[in-house]
């Protein structure tokens, strides 16, 4: 461009696009987009415009270090910022006509007029539309509290793809990595992997019939960003797109009508609680992107029965009757509980020695409040270090839980898994039923079912190293091996779990 006197637009198509025009001064600048057919200038997108994009990581990484470079907001407040133009941009989609409020042309972004006209005419009140339709998750008083400069950057990043439109996968990848950047705890919390959430899902929707599905109460009473609620929903739709896909055809596609099924499914039948209020806004989000359900997330702590969490919560949450409790509770370091309010509630505390322990840490305690929003004959499928399960000093817990749930799967995953959020080190996932009040009672009478069978797997591979760096399936001479597409083959046992699982559960209940 700069060797060429008559060019003044420039369009660089490789991982992303990227546009450029060159001033009068001969200076290059990046731009959104170039001209489209019978304009000279950039033009604001119109929703015919959109589409969806195969990568999103790098622009959401990109706008969150713009903000942090341009505002001096702290990483976990710019985080936030883009939450809230993320909600706007997602809202405008959805609800907006021809014509997008979440956008800017390359001439109102250069001027301070047209930056004010971004923030004052279209962002200011698509915002005021969003807090209306999430008043759980922003504040009535809640602002876009960034300058109209930034903002218009990140609307001209933004403005040409269509986030509800994208992949899952696209989004979660994007979402994942922006969220673990900036929103990792010292609580003991780590965000769960999806090939671990992909496969604790899949092996519980192998626990019901198909058509039992969209009447199940889920829940996740540690849901941090939402990854096992996501998994849930994102196979849940695939389950229901086949089932639309059978069905005579309509004027609504086949991918419409299932996605309008997973929304009305989640609204009614998917639970989160965190104690954290910014991975409580930042599963919210999460949800919003994938199909909502949003609005059944909640702060709260878990541990504490129902008359202490916030009215709402305490109304909404099925406590005690859930169908499916699936969740990641907080490990190690500081995690620990030692309020005797929140101990003398619960049984383990008691199990050890007989006294009442002065604190406990949090896994072992979550292992009994998570069976506690379960119903008679509900399932469990919880991330647990691998000591609970082996530990000679952890009997007790064992023993207890043998006479609390049926046991019905145990995988004991690589030591990799976590490598990626620094998690535990040696993770496992059990999956238990719990037993009614009768059954109980006869397991403390000594009256246990003995011989029963129980599923065990240990995958070796995680798809990634100690270093969290990605390790691809080999030939017998150490050549990689590729696809029909030329592309490596991730080695990940753990995605393949749920599969024998399926098909021992389903001998298991034809035998």
């Amino acid at each position: 461009m700069a060797a060429a006197p008559a060019c003044r637009f420039g369009l660089w198509v490789g991982q992303e696009l990227r546009g450029y025009e060159k001033g009068a001064d001969g200076q290059i600048a990046r731009i959104s987009d170039i001209p489209r057919f019978g304009h000279d200038q950039p033009q604001r997108p119109t929703r015919d415009a959109l589409v969806p994009t195969h990568e999103l990581t790098s622009v959401f990484r990109r706008c969150h270090n713009y903000i942090y470079a341009n505002t001096g907001l702290q990483k976990a407040d710019a985080f936030h910022e883009l939450i809230k133009l993320i909600f706007c941009k997602s809202f405008d989609e959805e609800e907006s006509g021809h014509s997008l409020q979440f956008a800017i042309s390359p001439a109102e972004r250069r001027s301070t007029s047209g930056q004010r006209r971004l923030m004052e005419d279209r962002l200011g009140p698509l915002f005021d539309r969003v807090k209306e339709r999430y008043p759980f998750i922003f504040d009535g008083d809640d602002k876009i509290r960034i300058e109209a400069k930034v903002a218009a950057y990140l609307v001209s990043e933004l403005q040409f793809f269509s986030i509800l439109s994208s992949e899952a996968d696209v989004k979660g990848a994007a979402y994942e990595e922006l969220v673990g950047a900036n929103l990792r705890g010292d609580r003991g919390e780590y965000f769960t992997p999806r090939n671990v959430c992909n496969m604790t899902a899949r092996m519980c929707m192998s626990l019901y019939d198909t058509t039992d599905l969209t009447s199940l109460t889920v829940l996740d009473c540690c849901c941090g960003t939402g990854g096992f609620l996501i998994a849930w929903l994102n196979n849940l739709y695939q389950v229901l797109l086949e089932q639309e896909s059978s069905r005579p055809s309509t004027n609504t596609p086949a991918s419409v009508r299932a996605r309008m099924r997973v929304k009305d499914v989640c609204q009614r039948n998917l639970f989160g609680l965190d104690i954290n209020p910014k991975l409580v806004r930042a599963c919210q989000l999460n949800l919003v992107l994938h199909g909502d359900g949003s609005s059944n997330v909640f702060r709260a702590d878990s541990t504490r029965l129902p008359g202490e969490w916030s009215s709402r919560a305490a109304r909404d949450i099925p406590y005690g009757g859930a169908d499916l409790v699936i969740t990641n509770p907080p490990f190690v370091g500081n995690a620990r509980i030692d309020d005797a309010h929140v101990l003398e509630q619960y049984e383990l505390p008691r199990c050890n020695r007989g006294d009442m322990t002065s604190s406990m840490p949090a896994e072992q305690l979550f292992l009994e409040a998570a069976l506690k929003f379960l119903k008679p004959g509900g399932y469990l499928a919880i991330v647990l270090p691998d000591g609970i399960l082996n530990n000679p000093g952890l009997k007790f817990i064992r023993s207890w839980l043998l006479r609390r749930s049926k046991l019905i799967a145990s995988v004991d995953l690589p030591k990799t898994t976590f490598a990626s959020s620094g998690g535990v080190k040696n993770p496992s996932v059990l999956i238990a039923q719990r037993l009614t009040p009768q059954e109980t009672q006869d397991a403390e009478n000594g009256i246990l079912e003995h011989a029963y069978e129980v599923f065990l797997a240990t995958p070796n591979t995680a798809g990634i190293n100690l270093r969290a760096n990605p390790i691809y399936l080999r030939h017998a001479d150490g050549m990689e091996i590729e696809d029909e597409s030329r592309n490596k083959i991730i080695d990940d046992e753990v995605a393949h779990v749920h599969e024998a699982f399926a098909e021992w559960w389903s001998s298991r209940n034809i035998s």
